[in-house]
């Protein structure tokens, strides 16, 4: 389910949207009983179990058993599992919550905007496996991406450079997000992974063939625990990005 294209299963882009719109499509009353599921249960469902067991967990007959339903009665609401993932994304995009203080300061404004994306991302891992050029272009993501150009619109940035600043903030957020995941998924601790290569560096390699290397990564090591700290390096990261950012907008507030 980690494609969000409705093109790999034949799905009619007019068919999503309408899917993705449909709080604003008003449907026929049909007589009869009413279902025992709606489009909305069944994204519902599908975001709990990616939370839960990520997307190898997620499937259309795990979510009809979840729901107590059979399979085909989801068929009923939604066209397959691709459509389901555009749902899903755009579901927790609308989830996205960020009020930017009138007044505030360029750094602290930039500096939540950034740790929201960041946040979401770890709440939502399989997120990171969703990203595409071609995103579901629901209420949910737009809602997102307006509230997120708000929060940048005081910047006084032309508006190309006010995308693009967004888009330097969310791919540095991912990238960070997805080294953080990974970390965590990890069997071997990285204090462990660095005590154990460490005896076999010190009899392979010579300080004067690899002098810069040697230093700098021993002394990196020493205080990360290892070769390498996901969240100090986003902490890190982040520094420079806000920075960077708030020193473009800078010259536009004189």
């Amino acid at each position: 389910m980690a494609r969000v294209n409705a093109d790999d299963e034949g799905t009619p882009p007019s068919t999503l949207l309408r899917l993705l719109w449909r709080s604003r499509t008003r449907y026929a009353l049909r007589p009869g009983p009413r279902p025992r599921v709606t489009a909305d249960d069944i994204v519902t469902t599908a975001v709990q179990l990616a939370d839960e067991s990520g997307l190898q967990g997620v499937s259309m007959r795990n979510v009809a058993q979840v729901l107590g339903v059979k399979v085909m009665t989801l068929y009923s609401h939604v066209p397959g599992k691709d459509a389901v993932s555009a749902l899903m994304v755009d579901s927790v995009h609308g989830d996205f919550r960020f009020d930017p203080q009138p007044g505030a300061p360029v750094e602290r404004t930039l500096r939540r905007l950034l740790e929201e994306n960041y946040r979401m991302l770890l709440q939502h891992p399989w997120l990171l496996e969703m990203h595409t050029e071609q995103p579901p272009m629901g209420p949910g993501t737009l809602s997102k991406y307006e509230i997120e150009l708000t929060a940048l619109a005081p910047l006084g940035l032309t508006d190309q450079t006010m995308d693009a600043v967004l888009t330097f903030l969310l791919d540095f957020a991912r990238g960070a997000a997805g080294d953080h995941v990974r970390r965590l998924r990890s069997r071997v601790d990285n204090v462990e992974w660095w005590e154990s290569v460490q005896p076999y560096l010190a009899e392979y390699v010579q300080p004067d063939e690899f002098p810069l290397a040697t230093r700098v990564g021993s002394a990196a090591g020493a205080e990360l625990g290892g070769a390498y700290n996901a969240e100090a390096a986003y902490r890190f990261g982040s520094d420079l990005v806000v920075d960077a950012v708030a020193r473009l907008a800078r010259p536009l507030k004189r």
